[in-house]
């Protein structure tokens, strides 16, 4: 159905998982600090309406494409993964806030190509999905988030993240 003229109507979506994950922390007494979590992720996906079949994310295809970015990270030490590399060798903190953005991009990068195939069958893909934000709880009271402003011509209509 569509709103009534002048009502901005919105929806979401979401999908959720889990990873487990060391890492060290180095802050400004040098002495390095190691810890590990179990982080919480929830991808929200936001639109402005529904795409084709009354859906605005195919919540199998989401929950498919978070698992593999959460694989990326689970059951690993993040000091080990050239992702974390600074240019010169020496590592970023993977904080929860670090850790947000890069299930972000990494998702966004595979949702990204799962648009582009689904487009040329039905000619809409993925273009009812604005905005996508991710929250990453390291704990009950812990946590961070990351989006990028929403794209009123949708979220994939552009090829790269952060453009």
């Amino acid at each position: 159905d569509t709103p009534p003229p002048g009502l901005r109507c919105r929806c979401c979506g979401c999908v959720k998982d889990r990873m487990m994950y060391s890492h060290t922390f180095t802050f400004d007494d040098g002495v390095p600090f190691t810890t590990g979590c179990t982080a919480v992720v929830t991808a929200t996906f936001e639109g402005a309406a529904l795409g084709p079949y009354d859906i605005l994310i195919d919540i199998l295809v989401a929950q498919r494409l978070l698992r593999e970015v959460m694989e990326l990270y689970d059951h690993k030490n993040l000091d080990a993964l050239q992702e974390f590399a600074r240019p010169d060798g020496s590592r970023r903190n993977t904080t929860v806030e670090v850790m947000a953005q890069a299930v972000y991009r990494q998702l966004h990068s595979r949702l990204q190509a799962h648009h582009h195939s689904v487009l040329a069958t039905d000619g809409k893909g993925l273009g009812a999905v604005t905005a996508m934000h991710i929250k990453l709880e390291e704990s009950d009271v812990a946590l961070a988030s990351y989006w990028e402003e929403a794209r009123p011509e949708g979220l994939f209509s552009a090829c790269a993240v952060g453009s």
